[in-house]
């Protein structure tokens, strides 16, 4: 038995190994504390033009709550609009990466879609203005239902993206709690 081509082969993977973890270290950019372009876009789209920075610590910033795991992020508009960054699931896990702002009454103000790896031309189709515009001015957790909504807090889905569409309700609800759970508006 040769062992040495066995040896070899591990000195050169460990090799390759070391240098990608030092390559990753070395070129790392964390941006879990920045507003990338596109969010910046979004956060302009529904809350206006204005300076928008990240609230990390939540209670340092005079809020009820500290930062529940549920939200990614809190953008504070210079005008003092809140938005919530949360991902929801839909069909794909994490799936939805939506920009949730809130109105001072706790309603909510409008909805952004970040990012989305849903189905294409089904799961994707949420990322729809008319069908986003639908949960505006809600203020109580909201259902998805198939049928035409009976009820101020009733969402009609989109046709063949239910797990989609409730992915989008749940996100919304969690940004109507956690914004009452703030005691902004009080």
């Amino acid at each position: 038995m040769n062992i040495k081509p066995a040896l070899v082969l591990s000195c050169v993977t460990t090799a390759v190994s070391a240098l990608l973890i030092v390559a990753h270290n070395l070129t790392y950019v964390d941006t879990s504390g920045i507003i990338t372009e596109k969010m910046m876009k979004k956060c302009t789209d529904l809350m206006g033009e204005g300076e928008y920075s990240i609230v990390s610590d939540w209670k340092e910033a005079g809020y009820a709550t500290e930062k529940p795991d549920s939200v990614s992020k809190l953008i504070k508009g210079s005008n003092g609009s809140l938005a919530f960054e949360i991902v929801a699931d839909g069909y794909n896990k994490g799936g939805l990466d939506l920009l949730i702002s809130m109105n001072d009454d706790g309603t909510v103000g409008g909805i952004g879609i970040v990012s989305i790896t849903e189905t294409p031309g089904l799961g994707t189709n949420v990322n729809d203005s008319e069908f986003l515009s639908r949960f505006g001015g809600i203020s109580s957790d909201t259902v998805i239902v198939k049928k035409t909504p009976s009820a101020d807090n009733e969402v009609e889905a989109v046709t063949g993206a239910t797990y989609s569409s409730k992915g989008v309700a749940a996100a919304v609800n969690t940004a109507i709690n956690v914004y009452a759970a703030m005691g902004v508006s009080e």
